[in-house]
């Protein structure tokens, strides 16, 4: 059969066989790249979670080790002195402002020779400002007249 087979068409059927050949070396040459980045991506994320399991059991470690701890249960020493706002700051009282300017002094850093000096704070009253007394309470005040009701008395 071949034989007989016209020229023209073997050849043509010879080019279609070179470039099915070329286009499947092609395509096993893609198959084998991407195979090849997919088991590469795959090892990054096994060492990248063997990384993540060994830090979380540190950490986990580190939270029994602090559990355990018999100070963590005392409530007095989880508190942090941040300022955060816990408490409302009414400035020192009494015998307190005195260790509070006393304390103060010493923390204040030394200006160094070569600066002008600056002018030095105000200074901190030691006693708080006196209270002026209450109104008195007059009689013309209406129990049911809110505007005018001193709730502070």
């Amino acid at each position: 059969m071949v034989e007989n087979a016209d020229p023209d068409l073997v050849e043509k059927l010879a080019e279609n066989q070179a470039r099915l050949r070329a286009a499947t070396a092609e395509i096993n040459e893609w198959a084998e790249q991407a195979e090849q980045e997919r088991e590469e991506a795959v090892e990054e994320r096994r060492q990248a979670a063997e990384q993540l399991n060994k830090e979380l059991d540190e950490q986990i470690a580190a939270n029994k080790e602090a559990a355990e701890d018999p100070n963590s249960k005392n409530e007095w020493l989880q508190r942090r002195d941040d300022g955060g706002g816990r408490t409302m700051d009414f400035g020192p009282v009494g015998d307190e402002s005195e260790e509070a300017q006393a304390d103060a002094a010493p923390a204040q850093p030394a200006a160094p020779a070569s600066q002008s000096p600056a002018a030095p704070p105000p200074p901190q009253p030691s006693t708080p400002p006196a209270r002026r007394p209450a109104l008195p309470r007059r009689d013309e005040d209406d129990d049911e007249d809110f505007a005018n009701r001193d709730w502070f008395v």
